[in-house]
């Protein structure tokens, strides 16, 4: 197997992405290796385990290179060796997290989930300026679970804050493995929050927590609304796009802009709401801010209607990107047929921009694509 030029397909790489329970977590593991959150040869020489007929099996392949790299973490920390300390326990985060998969024959193990959280916040602590777990106040008395992570070449007060959000499709230790290395790199304070999908309460729906979190950056941190933006997961769902248009203080977004609940409104539309065939959905306010809509290939929605959609939803926007993903990947690390680190780096690139312009840095601005 060639490293040289780029991650090359391999038989027991293959065998793994084949495989309906496993393929969708072996991908993420390769797409996290492309930015060193866990160790390509580690995962490939594990494929080949699991393959073999008298195999560990999934869970305990990948728990036991996850032990050992605690281990590794552990005797790095004993004798000083902190980036090598730091290194180990973000590796030993991800394959816990790869043995504790709910879609695992077995089922989800929820005490490999919280080795893996043991071992983020291990990561954080070893982090300069040092990360932290926060717990955002939200519903009482439910508050909502993050990581924060500033940078060096900013102070909290002055960067820019990227707040990304777990709506539905993945967990924020998952987004922090995919979107770390592209936040850091630009010099960006990066909040990943878990948003549950319902409320303790029936007083306010899940959308009301992203007020949460403004507040929290703007109140608790003392950030410049004029520098957060924020960022979905890409789930089929528009919870965040909701939270961000009733809130109005976000300087840009990265999310659906209501696509779902577009789509749920027009299929109800077209088959009749009498028949109880779709649940219609009100109609949501719409998002002024500058907006980056990701597009999946593979999700289905033809672009040209998307972006009629999303044209009639928010007329007073003239700043929408839509960005179709996925068209052109075709490696065995991709995810649904795109590379999520690829696709991080073109989000923050645009985060970035947007962020600069909101405070008046329009100079440095140059566009990506064209709008609609």
């Amino acid at each position: 197997m060639r490293l040289v030029s780029g991650i090359q397909d391999h038989c027991d790489v293959r065998g793994l992405l084949d495989h309906d329970e496993y393929s969708g977590e072996f991908s993420r593991l390769l797409c996290v290796a492309q930015n060193e959150g866990v160790s390509f040869s580690e995962c490939v020489a594990a494929a080949k385990l699991i393959r073999s007929s008298n195999g560990p099996g999934w869970r305990q392949a990948w728990e036991e290179l996850a032990r050992s790299h605690v281990q590794r973490a552990e005797e790095a920390r004993r004798t000083g060796n902190e980036p090598e300390a730091q290194k180990s326990w973000l590796h030993a985060a991800n394959y816990f997290m790869a043995a504790a998969i709910e879609s695992c024959p077995e089922g989800a193990e929820p005490a490999l989930g919280a080795l893996a959280r043991s071992c983020l916040h291990n990561y954080l602590a070893h982090l300069t300026p040092q990360g932290e777990a926060v717990a955002i106040p939200w519903l009482e008395p439910r508050s909502l679970e993050g990581f924060y992570l500033p940078v060096g070449t900013y102070s909290a007060e002055t960067g820019p804050v990227v707040v990304c959000i777990a709506e539905t499709r993945r967990t924020k230790e998952e987004i922090l493995s995919l979107v770390l290395r592209s936040a850091r790199k630009r010099g960006m304070t990066l909040l990943c929050v878990d948003l549950p999908d319902e409320p303790p309460s029936s007083r306010a729906g899940p959308e009301t927590g992203i007020p949460a979190i403004l507040d929290y950056l703007i109140d608790g941190r003392g950030i410049d609304a004029k520098r957060i933006a924020v960022i979905s997961d890409g789930s089929p769902s528009s919870l965040v796009t909701r939270g961000i248009a009733l809130d109005g203080r976000i300087a840009a977004a990265v999310c659906d802009g209501g696509l779902w609940d577009l789509w749920v409104a027009r299929q109800t539309e077209a088959c009749g709401a009498a028949l109880g065939m779709v649940q219609g959905c009100a109609r949501r306010p719409a998002v002024s801010c500058p907006m980056l809509v990701p597009l999946l290939a593979s999700e289905g929605i033809e672009p040209g209607h998307a972006r009629q959609l999303l044209t009639e939803h928010h007329p007073g926007n003239r700043d929408i990107l839509l960005k179709v993903f996925g068209e052109t990947s075709s490696g065995p690390w991709t995810l649904n047929g795109y590379d999520p680190i690829l696709v991080a780096d073109f989000v923050f690139d645009w985060v970035g921009q947007q962020l600069k312009a909101a405070t008046g840095d329009a100079d440095c601005i140059r566009r990506l694509e064209s709008r609609l």
